[in-house]
C-alpha cells in the first residue's frame, strides 16, 4: 500500500488543493488525515468537504473538537480562540455532521495514525522533546506512530537499547529493530520556517517513508484571513513565514 498523510489544514483551502493535486500525482492509494481540518484559516467547509471526497479516514484534532464544543476554550491561546469562535459560526450542518463522529486514533496492524500523542489521544498533549517521544511510545504497541498537532516535521526511532535521536532526513528506510513516532508536518499552517505545504508518504513494501512539501497560493489565504475581519491578522502573517 501507498498511504498519503495529512494533518493540520486548518481551513486553508489553497494549501489543501495543492497538496490533493500532489497526492493525485503520487498515485497513493489511501488518504489518511490526522486531525484538525478546520481552525485558524478562512474556509472551514469547503476543507471539511474535500477531505469528505478524498481520505479514506479521518481523525478528529483539538481544533475540530473544539469547534464542536466539547473542548475548554480556555487551553487556547487567545488568537485560537477567537479562530475556533468564528469557525464555530461558520459551520454547516454538513460539516458539523461529519466532524462529530470522528475517531481520535486508528491502527492499520503495524502502524498508527493519532493527531496528538498516542499515550493519551483525548488530551491533547505535545510532542516537543524526546521525553515528550518517550512517553508517546509508552502509548503504543505498533512499530510507527503517525501524528501531527505541532506542525512541525520529525522523524523519532527508538532503537532497540532505548536510545532516541530526531531525524530530519528523507526518504526514511524503516528499519524492522527500531519502532517509530513520525510528526507528517502541517497542510495548512507550517511551523518549520518553511512556508510550503507538508505531506506524507508511507510505503508498506518495503516499509519506507518520505516527507514532501508543495508551495501553494500563500497570498490569496492570507487575503482571505484578512477579509474576515474577525480573524487575528496573525494568522495571516505567520502562513509567509512558516512559523
Amino acid at each position: 500500500m501507498r498511504y498519503g498523510l495529512i494533518s493540520d489544514i486548518h481551513a486553508n483551502l489553497e494549501a489543501l488543493e495543492a497538496v490533493l493535486a500532489a497526492l493525485q500525482k503520487e498515485l497513493v492509494d489511501q488518504i489518511l488525515c490526522l486531525g484538525d481540518v478546520i481552525g485558524y484559516g478562512p474556509n472551514p467547509n469547503e476543507c471539511v468537504e474535500l477531505i469528505r471526497e478524498h481520505a479514506a479516514v479521518c481523525l478528529i484534532g483539538n481544533h475540530d473538537e473544539a469547534s464542536l464544543g466539547r473542548v475548554d476554550l480556555d487551553l487556547f491561546n487567545y488568537m485560537a480562540r477567537q479562530a475556533i469562535e468564528w469557525t464555530t459560526a461558520q459551520l454547516t450542518s454538513d460539516a458539523l455532521e461529519f466532524l462529530r463522529p470522528l475517531p481520535y486514533a486508528k491502527s492499520y496492524g503495524n502502524f498508527m495514525i493519532v493527531h496528538a500523542s498516542p499515550d493519551e489521544p483525548r488530551r491533547w498533549n505535545y510532542i516537543l522533546n524526546l521525553d515528550d517521544a518517550a512517553q508517546g511510545f509508552e502509548g503504543f504497541t505498533e512499530q510507527i506512530c503517525f501524528i501531527g498537532h505541532s506542525h512541525t516535521p520529525w522523524v523519532i526511532p527508538l532503537q532497540p537499547d532505548g536510545r532516541m535521536r530526531v531525524l530530519h532526513d528523507y526518504p526514511l528506510a524503516v528499519q524492522d529493530d527500531c519502532r517509530y513516532l513520525i510528526n507528517v508536518g502541517s497542510v495548512g499552517q507550517p511551523r518549520d520556517r518553511n512556508p510550503d505545504a507538508a505531506y506524507g508518504i508511507f510505503e508498506t513494501e518495503p516499509l519506507r517513508y518520505s516527507l514532501k512539501r508543495v508551495p501553494y497560493d500563500v497570498v490569496a489565504t492570507q487575503k482571505k484571513i484578512r477579509t474576515t475581519g474577525a480573524l487575528p491578522a496573525f494568522l495571516a502573517d505567520r502562513l509567509a513565514a512558516g512559523q
